[in-house]
Formats: C-alpha cells, structure tokens, sequence
C-alpha cells in the first residue's frame, strides 16, 4: 500500500478504515479491543489496545494477544482492513461455537481467519504455534478444534460476501 492502512487519514468512504472496522465490530461485541502492534499506535480510536505478544510477528501475534486480553469467553476477531465486516455473518458463526476453538467462514478464497470467531482457550495453541515458528494464522489453525462455515450457511447473513473482502491496494479504497 506505501502507507498504514490503520492511519486516521486512510479514508474509506469518507471514514477512516480502522475506525469503520471498529464501528462494525462494536455492532456485535459487549467490547472492542484493538490489537495493535504496539499497543499504542491506534490511540487516536479511542479505544482500549493491546501489544502483540512477540513484537513484528505479523497478525497472529495480534489474534493472541487479543484473545489473551479477552474478558469474554468467545471473541470475534476483525482485521483492521476489512470495511464490510459483517455483524451478521459474526452473529451466526457465534451461535455455532460452542464446542470449538474457532469458526470460521470459508469465502472463495478460502478460509477466513481474520473474519472470525475465537474461544479464548485458543490463544495458548496459538501460541505455542507461533513459538515453534508458524506465522501465518491459517497454519496456526490446526491445533485448534474447528468449524468451518460454508457459503450455504453464511449467505443468508450475507449474501454478497463482501465482509471477507479487504484492502490491498490503493485502488482498493473504493467499494469493490
């Protein structure tokens, strides 16, 4: 991108990117945490962050660190740089948790990690994925009991899929 997504100044549709996330986020959850790698860069959100446990280890290290701070026992977890994150699609994948680490939506890209629903039990797999050197979050998923949710479940929160789509380029910054 040549700039930081998460910025006040990275505008999507008039809003800032991580606060429009936020927002949508804060439609379904009793709290909203901000991973945020330092634990301080997002302040001008105004809500509360937390410091990835191993600094520069990319979004796992943010997932755990969020989970870790969880007061809740299952947490919906956003990427910053998903504006249709969907409330809808994070209301269902909940009513299917019980019993997993994780529920994820598969889109046409595949699993959707970063659109999800985590136990806050999961962290310590995660963790202990991410010591023995696993940095991407779908390859940190197969210590974890898992439910995936199909297109034929999910389309009826959303049937567009849009809420698995994020910003990639600077092109991208007008709705797909």
């Amino acid at each position: 991108m040549g700039r930081d997504k998460t910025s006040a100044d990275f505008l999507f549709d008039g809003e800032p990117l991580a606060a429009r996330v936020a927002r949508r986020l804060g439609e379904v959850c009793d709290e909203v945490v901000v991973a945020s790698g330092d634990g301080a860069r997002l302040g001008w959100l105004g809500l509360p962050q937390v410091a990835d446990t191993v600094p520069g280890r990319g979004p796992l290290a943010g997932l755990i660190a969020g989970l870790e701070s969880a007061g809740h026992f299952f947490v919906a977890v956003v990427a910053a740089d998903m504006p249709f994150a969907s409330p809808a699609v994070l209301r269902l994948l909940s009513s299917r948790a019980d019993g997993f680490d994780a529920v994820l939506p598969v889109s046409d890209r595949g699993l959707e990690p970063l659109h999800a629903i985590y136990a806050r039990e999961a962290a310590a797999p995660l963790a202990a994925a991410l010591a023995a050197g696993t940095l991407a979050v779908r390859d940190a998923l197969s210590g974890l009991r898992t439910r995936v949710v199909e297109r034929s479940e999910w389309a009826r929160a959303d049937q567009s899929g849009r809420f698995a789509w994020n910003v990639n380029r600077p092109g991208d910054v007008h709705d797909p």
